[in-house]
């Protein structure tokens, strides 16, 4: 199946809007990495919905008048890919209302159809700026050029051997998969699903940065000379050597957790440090300060998902990430109801669900891979 450019339009209008699924943000992020064209409009379509103009724009904004008129114009475009079931929140039709000229822009600076092919993303690979992927879900040795990649128990490392090199590689991992990577300085990442972590295979003298979607925990090289940033699309941490973890999935869940040493997270302007046992969350405006429970915020990297007074809407995230389901309300309510247990993904889903059903009294029916609340 072939992926035209107005799919991969949509897919980053949803990334914007913060709304796009785990498996949907790996594919954007692929077609990111991949894609100059996509790339540049991406760049624009963020730097667009952050302006001021963009910001008063939607304060004011009556969304239900912003998607009749937006509609007019998407009806009259032949096989479009939105629709008033696609774009069904609001805040995205109040989104599509203020970027729809960018896809103009998109479709007349790319005279050249070119096709973004759907991979499956059912294993973990490498894809190297230059356009190279490695599949990483067989132990094996791979030359790219003058790195050596060695992969052994869902883990990488790698010797970049030229210390000059400038190369780039982003590290895909899909749902129900994790993984972890030893980078050129000592750190390590460990991942969760439905995650990628771009990165140098050597870093430069002034910094070391890394480029996160999902979730990963750090234990980063010390080393006070160089700062070590994680950006993701929410905010970035800076760090000069410490343990933490990112859960960068969506702005709504945001956090960086401190572990262990000292981080900071930057927003915009906003500059916040944390202490041990504290974490970075977005606010309604701002960065804000909170402590954390390590158990619930690191567990994942034990294979246990704990929750304590959780939405149902986050619990099922989780559900989609780490078995590959997709999740149906047959009652919108039903979502932020609250739940407090825990889910073993080692366990086979339909165990998940049975023990949920018993420990929450929450009512759910699996059936062709679509996992429905009541």
């Amino acid at each position: 199946m072939e992926y035209n450019e107005e799919y991969i339009q949509g897919l980053l209008f949803e990334k914007i809007a913060g709304t796009i699924s785990e498996q949907d943000n790996l594919v954007a992020e692929h077609a990111i990495a991949s894609h100059a064209e996509v790339r540049k409009f991406w760049e624009v379509l963020k730097a667009k919905m952050g302006s001021p103009k963009a910001a008063a724009f939607l304060s004011g904004l009556n969304p239900d008048q912003a998607w009749e008129k937006t509609s007019e114009s998407l009806h009259q475009q032949p096989g479009s890919f939105f629709s008033r079931n696609r774009w069904a929140l609001s805040g995205i039709a109040a989104m599509l209302a203020i970027a729809l000229p960018l896809a103009w822009y998109f479709n007349s600076t790319n005279q050249t159809q070119t096709s973004l092919q759907n991979q499956a993303f059912k294993e973990v690979y490498l894809k190297t700026d230059q356009g190279k992927a490695v599949d990483l879900s067989n132990n094996k040795q791979i030359k790219l050029g003058q790195t050596q990649i060695n992969t052994k128990q869902k883990e990488l490392s790698y010797n970049a051997g030229n210390a000059d090199s400038q190369e780039w590689a982003t590290l895909f991992v899909p749902v129900t998969k994790d993984y972890k990577i030893k980078l050129s300085d000592g750190t390590t990442v460990w991942m969760n699903a439905a995650s990628s972590l771009r990165f140098p295979f050597q870093f430069g003298k002034q910094t070391r940065e890394v480029y996160l979607t999902g979730e990963a925990y750090f234990e980063v090289a010390k080393n006070p000379q160089q700062e070590f940033i994680v950006h993701t699309s929410y905010a970035d941490v800076h760090v000069h050597g410490t343990s933490f973890n990112v859960n960068a999935y969506t702005a709504q869940n945001f956090t960086a957790a401190l572990v262990e040493g000292s981080v900071s997270a930057k927003k915009d302007n906003q500059v916040i440090k944390l202490k041990p046992g504290e974490e970075a969350v977005i606010g309604k405006e701002n960065l804000e300060i909170k402590t954390f429970d390590a158990q619930e915020v690191l567990s994942w990297r034990n294979g246990t998902y704990s929750f304590h007074n959780q939405p149902l809407s986050q619990i099922a995230q989780v559900l989609n990430r780490w078995f590959d389901v997709k999740i149906a309300w047959q009652t919108p309510a039903v979502s932020q109801q609250t739940f407090t247990g825990e889910i073993d993904k080692n366990l086979p889903l339909d165990v998940v669900i049975s023990n949920l059903k018993l420990t929450s009294g929450m009512q759910a029916e699996l059936k062709n891979g679509i996992l429905t609340f009541r």
